[in-house]
């Protein structure tokens, strides 16, 4: 119980020396506020308001000079002493040992203090600029002056330079020099405020001037020198390749008439002024210029290129006639022996006829050239179509020729092959007449007799008058595919036969072994000998075998593997 008093006491003492100390530091704050007031009570700006009273302001100059002056009086008369109220109130509650009022009150009078001392800071500053404004005006208004009179000496002596733009240019100088009359009689008349609004305005309008001059000077350039010089050069040119007979696909007078009422009208925007109607109008004249240069050019080089390639390109079609008559001549031969492919006899039709119609379209230009009325450069082009469809010619041609060379040489490789088929044929003949039996398989007589078939009729067609080698071809694929076929069935059928005669040579030992096994051995015989079924005798005798020795069978297939 006592260890609770004691702290019940000790919290109060601390308390009680807490309020102490804030009252102590409330008070410090409180007489550091009072300095202050001292200071704002003070009528800091009176001479200022007294020298600017002086100046007799008139316009809106004085209307700004009455509003902060009955600003600055509002702060001083109506404010500070608010304040000062204020931290008597809070002095008597520090006093009364009211510390936590008297101290939130303090901090509301710190925020009201510093906001009078911004508040006197702009008025200050106000009144500097009013009291210096005649001073500023006057600086800014010989600055002003000086960059008036150097522009418009640059405007008055290089006019040349601005062409078109330059009376504008004298009107917007007329404007700057009536600003600054009208500065001169502001000042006059103690307004410094408007005084400064003309001379922003002038500020204005001359740099607007001095920018209009940068963009001016090479507009004006293109328009009086570059496109005049060059379309007096495109004129000369022209003249001389109209003396010169030349032809061209484009009006050229037109062209130029063009680029001449472009850069009339893009002298006319100038002169207003109107820079991006007269940059799109250069850049239209530029490129029409660029135009007019490349015709010319391109007619000239184009007469260089085609009668350079004149003689070469009737040579190509020369050539390439003899070849395509040498290939059509060996056509109609060979059609004699071979029916060829209906792609290639009406590839070699259509070639005809356009080796005619190039050959037109040359002789054309050509006589254009001798008669002057040749458009070079549609001749070049002329010219390139023919060379390119003379390429296209040949390579199908020499494709064709080359399927030719393949056919006839396809001949002699299919007489080969039937030859060494019919031989080999007769080989499977002969190898199934030495195993001596009494008949073949159905399936193995058809598969051979159809083999015979394919040979036979390969025969046949390759001694027709007119043969189709495409179709041949794949005949003796087909031919060869049924002949290998037909030799692993002979050798299937050797080896059958031999297994069959092996095991009932075998199994005669066993003929009396039982009434079951003697019975399926003669009918196996008879499978064999009369059936000719020689995988259904292998069958039924291994069977039997296995039934009555395990293992035999096995056993006498691998002597006939070995």
């Amino acid at each position: 119980m006592s260890i609770i008093i004691i702290v019940i006491i000790l919290l109060v003492l601390i308390f009680l020396w807490y309020m102490w100390f804030l009252q102590k530091k409330n008070a410090g704050v409180l007489n550091g506020y009072k300095d202050n007031i001292t200071d704002l009570k003070e009528d800091r700006f009176k001479d200022k308001i007294k020298k600017i009273e002086d100046m007799n302001l008139t316009g809106s100059s004085s209307e700004r000079f009455v509003s902060v002056k009955k600003e600055y009086f509002q702060e001083l008369n109506e404010v500070v002493p608010d304040i000062s109220t204020d931290m008597r109130k809070a002095d008597y509650k520090n006093t009364q040992f009211r510390v936590f009022g008297a101290n939130k009150q303090l901090k509301a009078i710190a925020t009201r203090i510093s906001d009078v001392e911004s508040k006197f800071s702009e008025i200050e500053s106000s009144l500097d600029n009013l009291s210096n404004s005649d001073e500023q005006n006057a600086l800014r208004r010989d600055e002003l002056h000086k960059n008036y009179q150097l522009l418009r000496k640059q405007v008055l002596t290089q006019s040349f330079d601005y062409g078109s733009a330059a009376d504008n240019l004298e009107d917007e100088l007329s404007e700057v020099a009536t600003l600054l009359d009208e500065e001169e009689t502001s000042t006059k008349n103690g307004d410094h405020l408007e005084a400064s609004q003309y001379l922003d305005d002038a500020r204005v309008k001359i740099a607007l001037i001095t920018d209009q001059l940068k963009v001016i000077e090479p507009l004006h350039h293109d328009l009086n020198e570059v496109f005049p010089g060059q379309v007096e050069e495109i004129n000369d040119v022209y003249q001389k390749l109209l003396n010169q007979q030349y032809q061209f696909e484009d009006n050229i007078a037109d062209l130029m008439n063009s680029v001449q009422e472009n850069m009339i009208k893009s002298d006319n925007a100038l002169g207003e002024l109107d820079f991006d109607d007269t940059s799109k109008l250069n850049d239209d004249i530029k490129e029409k210029i660029e135009n007019l240069y490349d015709i010319l050019t391109l007619e000239v080089e184009a007469k260089q290129s085609v009668l350079k390639q004149q003689k070469p390109v009737l040579d190509y079609i020369n050539h390439a006639n003899y070849q395509h008559n040498k290939l059509e001549h060996r056509m109609q031969e060979l059609e004699e022996h071979y029916i060829l492919k209906k792609n290639d006899t009406n590839e070699i039709e259509d070639n005809r006829k356009e080796l005619i119609s190039l050959r037109e379209d040359y002789d054309q230009e050509v006589q254009d050239i001798a008669d002057k009325k040749v458009v070079y450069s549609h001749a070049e082009v002329t010219f390139k179509d023919i060379i390119e469809k003379l390429d296209r010619i040949e390579e199908e041609e020499k494709s064709i020729n080359d399927s030719l060379n393949q056919m006839v040489s396809s001949e002699s490789i299919a007489i080969n092959s039937v030859n060494q088929y019919s031989k080999r044929l007769e080989i499977q003949k002969k190898i199934v007449e030495q195993l001596r039996l009494n008949g073949l398989p159905d399936y193995y007589l058809d598969y051979f007799y159809m083999v015979y078939d394919e040979i036979n009729k390969l025969y046949d067609e390759l001694g027709s008058k007119q043969i189709n080698m495409e179709d041949i071809s794949k005949q003796v694929i087909v031919a060869q595919e049924d002949l290998e076929n037909l030799v692993q069935k002979t050798t299937e059928l050797k080896q059958k036969v031999s297994l069959a005669e092996k095991l009932l040579q075998y199994a005669n030992r066993y003929g009396n072994h039982d009434d079951n096994f003697k019975d399926q051995l003669e009918r196996s015989k008879s499978i064999f000998d009369n059936d000719y079924d020689y995988n259904k005798a292998v069958e039924i005798i291994s069977k039997e075998l296995e039934r009555v020795e395990p293992g035999s069978v096995e056993r006498i297939k691998e002597t006939i593997n070995a």
